[in-house]
């Protein structure tokens, strides 16, 4: 499959200016290798990469994908990139890059009509893991041990029941999983906010209540990270009211067994990274938030908010959203 690649560049006469790369796209999905490899994906088809830590940019185009809505993004090497689509049905799609984006391949296709793929995350360049909406009230689960080029369904006997109306997950930013060396956790929302957790086999599941906000199909878990074993923090609320928070930050200090709320944390987030186990960055509509002492207290930042965000193993940060924005975030 081959495809179109169009350079563009941009005048960031000023340090750290925000571009738009795509002002018609709103950008679900990033992706930051190191400080100069980053890419973002969006909607009608649209995704984007720079090579020079944004100097300039590059549209990449997959044929015959102008219609759908890139969710989610996984650079697993400077050449090797996964790019997943969510919507119903044929909707929901993976392809595969091992060029940089020169040429594409369909690695999976979701057969279910009533299919939605939420998100991806990789624990390595090679052990990955695909979630979407509940398919006869189980967890849509995929895996790959090769680095995407291949998919194979986690056997859904071996999953805990869902509710009736809880969501698998949100496809607001890619990030409401997490697939550790050892672990796997997925967080759901909708009538129920729970953490569906995993060994590394995926053969032993277990179900946890989090005390989030919970009950509408707008509400739940959007995002989660972990910076080891014990230490993660989940961040969401409802997205029908981007500026409010309630009950839409929480802490965990046993690996996910048991979750606490941050202290007054005002607004929805969708995404959530940790820098270091102390710093946390969290961004959402409503704005980008800073903690330093692990996720229990927040600072609003100077930067607008955006749809997701990623850091690199080397602290790179960077931000995407609406109106095809992108931001490298300095702390």
């Amino acid at each position: 499959m081959k495809q179109l690649l169009l350079l563009f560049s941009f005048a960031a006469t000023i340090a750290h200016a925000q571009i738009d790369v795509n002002t018609e796209a709103s950008l679900r999905g990033i992706s930051v290798y190191d400080q100069k490899i980053i890419w973002v994906s969006g909607s009608h088809g649209a995704l984007a990469k720079t090579e020079d830590g944004g100097i300039t940019w590059a549209t990449v185009k997959i044929p015959g994908t102008d219609s759908l809505d890139f969710r989610d993004v996984e650079v697993l090497s400077p050449t090797e990139v996964v790019v997943m689509s969510a919507g119903l049905g044929n909707k929901s799609n993976v392809y595969r890059t091992i060029d940089a984006g020169v040429t594409w391949k369909s690695v999976f296709a979701n057969n279910y009509p009533e299919g939605f793929f939420n998100g991806i995350s990789f624990s390595d360049s090679k052990t990955g893991v695909l979630t979407g909406d509940p398919i006869a009230n189980k967890l849509f689960v995929l895996k790959t041990k090769n680095g995407g080029a291949s998919w194979k369904r986690v056997n859904p006997n071996k999953l805990p029941m869902m509710a009736e109306n809880e969501a698998g997950g949100f496809a607001a930013s890619g990030s409401h999983l997490y697939l550790g060396d050892n672990f796997f956790m997925n967080g759901t929302g909708g009538r129920m906010a729970r953490i569906l957790k995993a060994n590394s086999s995926f053969s032993v599941w277990s179900a946890i209540y989090v005390p989030f906000i919970q009950g509408e199909s707008s509400q739940g878990i959007f995002s989660l990270d972990f910076c080891d074993e014990k230490h993660g923090v989940a961040v969401g609320g409802d997205y029908t009211k981007e500026n409010q928070g309630s009950d839409n930050v929480m802490i965990t200090e046993d690996g996910g067994e048991s979750w606490v709320p941050a202290d007054n944390f005002p607004v929805y987030q969708s995404s959530v990274r940790f820098v270091s186990c102390d710093q946390v960055v969290s961004t959402g509509p409503g704005g980008t938030y800073v903690s330093n002492d692990g996720g229990y207290t927040w600072q609003k930042t100077t930067y607008e908010g955006y749809h997701t965000l990623d850091v690199a193993l080397d602290g790179s940060i960077w931000a995407a959203g609406s109106g095809g924005r992108v931001m490298k975030i300095i702390l």
